[in-house]
């Protein structure tokens, strides 16, 4: 940290003395500092204070988002050259690893995420109420974390997906034929329903005898028998489109060497874009629909029209069909179900007993072809995409926010240096250590003296 505070008590005063924008010249440390600081923070003006404190650098938070932004987009622009080598790959070349290391087991997980993009009059600079714009008449800092002015939808999505390598074993059984207590806990059935679908099922009448079931029973967490072992986790985060997305995934996937896997899964929710990403570029690996999606739906329908008491029972059965495969079991269930309660309405509301019923109907129906669980089981690979959601909820907590609006390029390069620091493939070391011999020396921003 000496050497640190150091280096910027030499370098920052002569950079202003020569009317020179420090985040052209910067020293390798020090940049580094900065643009970690600007991503793990929850805004530049609190990375500002962390560099202060922990590095002894007085450094403005326009500096580090102007730094920040800057190298994000050097990654983004190699990400997109590694890209493009892969598609002038031919087919066989794609379908080989190009490095020794190839996994037992190859997991591709994708899903979206949301954040706030704000129209701008320009590419370079980002429309700010007309004071701001008054008392800072030069400032050009994009993606300012700044309050909304008015009520309007900016929330746009961004997708991405996580690369894991696994190991496990293939086994001739099922390694765990009964559904893991979670799943039929009906308080934390509640919490995981509300969570992924926002749907709540309030019985106050039950609460103590869930409280007394909950409390001996094995945490969320606890591993099941088969369950596979992630051994490392790469990230992809864009806000491109699907098909751009798929390119990079792929690419991502064969540099980690998964096209020479022998047991390969595609994990996902029942989102069609999800789909259409397997299908163009992971045809070849076991499409899986995610575990926990699926019973969602499945509980949604069973308290449908029922008191909780009344439902849990049927939705306990249910769920054991899901678990073991047996998915027509619980689908010839919802069509009695549904002749019961009548067909919903044109513009019946969602939140109507039939139509739940009948959005659960028509999701499994769709997805029944990827629900054989029993089968994924024995193959040794993993039925639940729990960790792509946990990465969309770290990749958040940079970027979503109601006070947090951004410009395109300034989100693809948050996007992409938050899948960088999350990822273990080291490939920001590579590219800290690349870097200089990559070095245009072009300056890319100027102080306007």
């Amino acid at each position: 940290m000496a050497n640190v505070g150091v280096v910027a008590g030499l370098f920052f005063p002569h950079c202003q003395a020569l009317g020179i924008d420090p985040d052209d010249t910067a020293s390798p440390v020090v940049l580094r500092k900065m643009v970690y600081a600007g991503v793990h923070a929850r805004s530049f003006k609190e990375a500002s204070r962390h560099i202060e404190e922990l590095a002894e650098l007085k450094i403005s938070d326009q500096r580090i988002a102007r730094a920040t932004k800057h190298i994000g987009r050097e990654r983004v622009a190699q990400r997109e050259a590694e890209a493009e080598a892969y598609e002038e790959l031919s087919l066989p070349t794609q379908q080989q690893s190009p490095c020794e290391q190839v996994p037992q087991v190859a997991c591709v997980l994708a899903d979206g995420g949301r954040l706030q993009i704000r129209d701008r009059q320009s590419s370079d600079e980002e429309e700010q109420p007309t004071e701001q714009k008054e008392q800072q008449p030069t400032e050009r800092e994009e993606d300012r974390e700044e309050r909304p002015t008015e009520k309007s939808s900016f929330w746009r999505e961004f997708k991405g997906g996580v690369l894991q390598s696994m190991a496990s074993k293939v086994s001739q059984d099922d390694p765990c034929p009964e559904i893991p207590h979670v799943f039929i806990d009906r308080e934390r059935m509640r919490k995981i329903s509300r969570e992924i679908k926002g749907y709540c099922v309030p019985d106050k009448k039950d609460k103590k005898e869930d409280a007394e079931e909950s409390s001996h029973d094995e945490s969320p967490t606890s591993q099941r028998p088969g369950q596979p072992e992630v051994l490392v986790r790469s990230v992809v985060a864009t806000r491109e489109d699907v098909h751009i997305f798929g390119k990079l995934l792929a690419a991502a996937a064969w540099r980690r060497g998964f096209a020479a896997a022998t047991r390969k899964a595609f994990v996902a929710d029942g989102q069609e874009a999800n789909w259409t990403v397997w299908r163009r570029h992971f045809s070849h690996y076991t499409p899986i629909l995610d575990f926990i999606h699926a019973i969602c739906y499945v509980f949604a329908a069973a308290v449908a029209g029922r008191p909780l008491s009344q439902a849990w029972p049927i939705y306990c059965e249910w769920a054991q069909w899901v678990w073991s495969g047996r998915v027509d079991l619980v689908i010839a269930a919802l069509r009695i179900r549904q002749q019961e309660l009548g067909l919903p309405e044109k513009d019946e509301s969602e939140e109507t007993p039939r139509s739940k019923v009948a959005t659960a109907l028509r999701y499994l129906e769709n997805q029944q072809s990827r629900m054989r669980y029993d089968e994924y089981r024995r193959l040794g690979l993993p039925i639940t995409s729990s960790h792509m959601e946990s990465t969309i909820k770290q990749i958040n907590r940079r970027l979503k926010g109601t006070e947090k609006f951004w410009s395109e390029g300034g989100a693809e390069a948050l996007l992409q240096l938050s899948a960088d620091y999350l990822s273990e493939t080291n490939s920001l070391t590579t590219f800290w250590r690349d870097r200089p011999t990559h070095a245009t020396g072009q300056r890319c921003y100027q102080s306007s003296s």
